[in-house]
């Protein structure tokens, strides 16, 4: 529902423009047309531009507010969503007062039904009451990562206007060729052409990378996501993210000494596929021979469009507010001489262990340490830290592991909201069995909780037997640990698994002189 929400947002914006368009409009009309002095056609005549005008005002209102997550939000969507009911009411009476028949009224359904469906969907987002959703903390810009404030802030009004405008150039490109399509079809086809656009960019992203040597563990386009997850293939289908269209690619070097150029060369496929199919699409589109059915539909200039906009946007170095990179910023990290394509380097190797054998172990730990001092705050800097501590742990480097877990803690608190709640775990893990402090790792189990979390996996099981065992509950302990080990030894063999493998035997060690010291102190 947030995602309908956010999404609703872009779209009372969108209406705002036109509508001040409208306004704007209609407003030169009144003063250099020739109207009769009746009083009530002048009122009239001035009434329609000021009613636009409070129109904008109201949509303007509600996208701002739904923006930046005002309290004020629920009422102004209210508000702009009523505001579509009564247009498509409105329009429907008028019909109806032409005593039109039932062939012009499904005319009417099939060209006006969107801004009645706009308006229940966010009568249906906004009526009810709903906990506002904590703002992300602004990240701070970390040196050499290639991008700017500005360009951030404004990156999505930028790629909002150019759809838009892609989008109303289509429009006017049928009606100058007189291709009539229906408010329906237009959308379905735009969606459409949004998604084929996003997978043509993704695959040639993973098709390089596989060629380079590369191995691929997630493939995300829109609502459609595959990942790898436990060790094996999942697939997740999202109906909110259509409306968005976005698309990444996990595609993952076999070793830690990956030539960089590799690496690079998959990063600017992708781009470079918008680039081409879109030029492509631009000359079938406005090729003079042929009468083909792709040409009547003016789709390849929509494709055309919409796929030479967003390579532009997306070689433009941006980071979204989520703390990710589009390719353009990637590249640039890649390419500089700072922490920026070394961290990237690092993170590939991480993913590399769900799908070869390297392990926690193989990491470059003085390049990790290096960029912790480069990365003292933020999820980059967290990551960093947990990673360390992963190598410490499987080799057996158990005071350097609690150091690190330290440190990636006071580190969380600054970036809390950016952080799943599986992750907890291992501060749960690392509070037991290493530092074998029963309160901090129930505070970090009770804060985990309270996050929610939704995978029962390994992890979770490990944690929560190291807590019992703290705790002293030896009984909840080795029930939790034969769960936990029983998902272990059904993971393949990955690197990252065969990890899990080895601290599911740790705490089995513990549980086991645990139990024999129990026995001999009762005897």
């Amino acid at each position: 529902m947030h995602k309908l929400r956010g999404f609703l947002a872009w779209v009372f914006a969108f209406t705002a423009l036109v509508c001040l368009r409208i306004a704007f409009t209609t407003t030169l009309q009144t003063i250099h047309g020739h109207y009769n002095l009746l009083v009530l056609r002048n009122l009239l005549v001035l009434l329609a531009p000021a009613m636009n005008a409070v129109q904008c005002l109201v949509f303007g209102a509600a996208w701002w507010t739904i923006w930046k997550g005002r309290p004020s939000a629920r009422r102004w969507g209210i508000a702009a969503s009523l505001i579509y009911v009564l247009i498509f009411c409105s329009l429907a009476y008028f019909l109806y007062l032409s005593r039109s028949g039932w062939s012009e009224f499904r005319l009417f359904l099939s060209m006006f039904w969107v801004i009645l469906a706009i308006g229940i969907a966010g009568l249906i987002a906004f009526l009810r009451r709903y906990k506002q959703a904590e703002p992300i903390p602004e990240i701070p810009n970390i040196p050499g990562d290639g991008t700017n404030r500005v360009v951030n802030k404004a990156a999505p009004f930028i790629a909002f206007a150019t759809a838009l405008w892609a989008y109303h150039w289509w429009l006017g490109w049928l009606g100058a060729n007189g291709i009539a399509e229906t408010s329906l079809n237009r959308i379905a086809l735009a969606t459409l052409i949004g998604l084929l656009i996003t997978l043509l960019h993704e695959l040639c992203h993973t098709a390089t990378g596989l060629v380079l040597g590369m191995k691929l563990r997630a493939f995300i386009v829109g609502p459609f996501q595959w990942r790898i997850h436990d060790g094996k293939w999942s697939f997740q289908f999202r109906p909110a993210e259509i409306l968005f269209a976005g698309g990444a690619t996990g595609v993952v070097p076999g070793s830690m000494d990956f030539p960089r150029w590799r690496s690079l060369c998959m990063m600017t496929a992708g781009p470079l596929m918008s680039l081409v199919s879109g030029v492509f699409a631009l000359w079938i589109g406005f090729a003079e021979r042929g009468n083909s059915r792709l040409q009547a539909d003016g789709l390849p200039v929509l494709f055309g469009a919409w796929s030479l906009a967003g390579c532009a946007i997306n070689l433009v170095p941006i980071r979204t507010k989520d703390g990710q990179y589009s390719d353009g910023a990637m590249i640039y990290q890649s390419l500089s001489s700072g922490p920026w394509g070394d961290f990237h380097r690092i993170m590939a190797a991480v993913g590399s262990t769900v799908v070869t054998p390297l392990r926690p172990r193989d990491y470059d730990i003085e390049t990790i340490l290096r960029l912790a001092r480069s990365f003292p705050q933020g999820r980059q800097g967290l990551l960093l830290r947990l990673y360390a501590y992963s190598y410490f742990l499987d080799h057996g480097r158990l005071s350097d592991a609690a150091q690190a877990i330290r440190e990636a803690g006071l580190i969380y608190q600054q970036c809390s909201s950016e952080i799943p709640a599986e992750l907890l775990t291992v501060f749960v893990f690392c509070n037991a069995y290493i530092c074998g402090d029963a309160a901090a790792a129930q505070g970090w189990w009770t804060h985990m909780q309270a996050k929610k979390p939704t995978q029962f996996n390994v992890d979770y099981w490990r944690a929560y037997s190291a807590l019992h065992w703290v705790e002293g509950n030896l009984k909840e302990a080795n029930e939790a640990w034969k769960k936990s080990n029983e998902l272990a030894q059904q993971l393949p063999k990955a690197g990252a698994y065969e990890f899990d493998r080895y601290c599911c035997a740790l705490l089995r060690k513990v549980l086991d002189e645990s139990a024999v010291a129990r026995t001999a102190s009762s005897i």
